[in-house]
């Protein structure tokens, strides 16, 4: 890099220099252009010595490599999304189950994905508690969970 910096300094300088000691006329504009050309080389010249093939591979092991971190991120976010979706409709569960009067004493709700709306959506939900009609019409209602999927106990 260092090398290729200073070839273009010098290039620039040469061109520079030329320019100043040519008279006014038809040399001027023919110097113009050698100089043109000479500074353009050595901006280029690193292309020159390129390995067209190894750059290719390069590029293809970045993209396959880009293409990994991406799909790995976007898992990590659709799982953060699945704990954020079971926390919150635990949390309303806990709400619901206290402003009813149902003896909870913890939730746990179980997310599955739907690849037609690529969504979470509650399934099941097992509860620490007695069963209250009133909280499993409401998990049933609100949130979808049929009393099918509602696990009511002492340990869930």
């Amino acid at each position: 890099m260092r090398q290729w910096i200073s070839s273009v300094a010098a290039a620039s300088v040469l061109a520079a220099l030329a320019l100043a000691l040519t008279p006014k006329g038809r040399v001027r504009q023919v110097t113009k252009l050698v100089c043109g050309v000479m500074c353009a080389l050595a901006v280029v010249a690193p292309v020159a010595k390129l390995d067209f093939g190894q750059l290719a591979a390069d590029m293809a092991l970045y993209e396959k490599r880009a293409r990994e971190i991406t799909s790995q991120a976007q898992e990590e976010a659709k799982m953060l999304d699945r704990t954020y979706i079971e926390q919150r409709c635990e949390a309303y569960i806990l709400g619901k189950a206290a402003a009813a009067g149902a003896a909870v004493d913890s939730v746990t709700v179980t997310a599955r994905w739907d690849d037609g709306a690529l969504v979470w959506y509650p399934w099941s939900v097992s509860l620490d508690g007695p069963f209250h009609q009133g909280l499993a019409d409401a998990i049933e209602g609100e949130l979808g969970i049929p009393a099918g999927r509602q696990s009511w106990g002492r340990d869930g």
